[in-house]
């Protein structure tokens, strides 16, 4: 694709060229301005995210959508990119050179610090053939004399953080797995998508809690209503088969291929993908899709807990047991930035890796998972139920006796220990 000249201004969120003008997102200049700061340097994900939305917990996707309008912007694609590159596993980086722009400055009318001076004029760049960035040099203020913010700038930069406010309240309540929460999520996410209909995160996460709702919460039919928490069990059951959930999935599976069209190097993009799938009993196809999040996204412990979960099912235990021990180091990785959407679930992962042990007899090895999920939840009564369980098994009772004791006492006499 040929470019002509482009002219961005942080200012104003314009990005100018032989097409017209354009107004971006003040996210998506921002990463602009970042990449162009350091042209051909991998900035990393948790770089970006740090200095897009300090301060705040946002998901991998929030990136992802900005780096996809963007490259929208710039007439890029991201399989054969000519301006933004996605490093696997790493980050992004600007395939560019980045240059001043050769001609006369304008003089202040009040003499100006150099600093301010070299802020201020940085506040442009000049995009060419190869997104040659160039900084114009323009007239400069004092600090009494500066303009005001222009009101359609704040008015901008509200509804963006009110955009994502809105997502991550839909994300953390998506992660509570939960019916309330799954409904709640819903209704977020199509808020989201009335202001923003090809939002690439709100896309995805429509698309999982309406599998997730399919999954887990079916109509009743002739009695009262159920609950299923595992994907083979509600295979199983057939309800999943029924034309109104099929009529569901269909329109998940719309969802998730949009998102992942819009952004192809999304994570959550192709994780959603994934998900209907096996939910449409596609295994191998829902393999691929997890197996591409996980490739983007190397903390995507969704995805990873995923492929475990559909390996089993498809007779692969032995090899789902290591993709449930990525998931669980994922989860710790990504405390910090998620605990909502991680603390509900992390321990109990950790029981569930443990308890997989123990059912196939290696008995050491689910001793020392129930003591590394101890380790960072005490007194979780799943890890110190299962330890007591194995230590009285072993003939440690004296040793069982004390953490059911300890759990008795801190918890509440009501919590079980192993059969003590």
């Amino acid at each position: 694709m040929t470019i002509g000249e482009w002219r961005a201004d942080r200012g104003t969120c314009t990005l100018a060229g032989p097409a017209g003008e354009q107004r971006l997102e003040p996210k998506v200049m921002d990463l602009l301005f970042l990449l162009a700061g350091a042209p051909g340097k991998v900035f990393g994900r948790e770089q970006i995210l740090e200095a897009l939305w300090p301060g705040l917990i946002v998901g991998d996707d929030a990136l992802a959508r900005s780096v996809s309008k963007l490259r929208q912007a710039l007439g890029d694609d991201a399989k054969a990119p000519r301006y933004i590159e996605t490093i696997s596993k790493r980050g992004y980086r600007l395939l560019a050179d980045v240059g001043p722009v050769v001609g006369p400055a304008v003089v202040p009318d009040a003499p100006v610090d150099a600093t301010v001076a070299k802020a201020t004029a940085s506040r442009w760049l000049r995009v060419g053939v190869g997104l040659v960035v160039l900084v114009f040099a323009m007239a400069f203020l004092i600090p009494s004399q500066l303009p005001d913010v222009p009101a359609q700038r704040l008015r901008e930069a509200a509804a963006s953080d009110e955009h994502s406010r809105l997502l991550a309240r839909a994300d953390d309540a998506y992660f509570q797995f939960a019916r309330g929460d799954n409904e709640a999520a819903i209704e977020l996410y199509q808020r989201v998508l009335g202001l923003h209909p090809d939002d690439v995160a709100a896309l995805a996460g429509l698309a999982n809690a309406l599998t997730q709702r399919s999954i887990r919460w079916p109509e009743p039919v002739g009695g009262g209503p159920a609950e299923f928490t595992q994907l083979r069990d509600a295979l199983a059951n057939g309800h999943l088969d029924r034309p109104q959930t099929r009529q569901q999935l269909q329109r998940a599976q719309q969802l998730a291929e949009r998102a992942v069209t819009l952004a192809s190097d999304s994570s959550a993009a192709h994780k959603a993908r994934g998900f209907v799938a096996g939910a449409q009993r596609a295994f191998e196809p829902a393999l691929v899709s997890y197996r591409r999040a996980v490739a983007l996204n190397p903390d995507a412990w969704g995805a990873m807990i995923n492929i475990g979960d559909v390996l089993e099912i498809t007779g692969r235990k032995a090899e789902a047991m290591p993709w449930f021990e990525q998931a669980y180091a994922a989860m710790a990785r990504s405390y910090e930035r998620n605990p909502a959407q991680i603390r509900p679930w992390h321990a109990r992962l950790g029981v569930v890796i443990a308890e997989r042990y123990r059912d196939s007899g290696q008995l050491p090895t689910a001793e020392a998972w129930y003591r590394k999920v101890l380790v960072q939840a005490p007194l979780d009564p799943g890890a110190t139920g299962g330890l007591a369980a194995l230590l009285r098994a072993g003939g440690d009772v004296t040793g069982a006796d004390r953490l059911c004791a300890e759990l008795a006492q801190r918890l509440g006499p009501t919590q079980s220990c192993g059969g003590a």
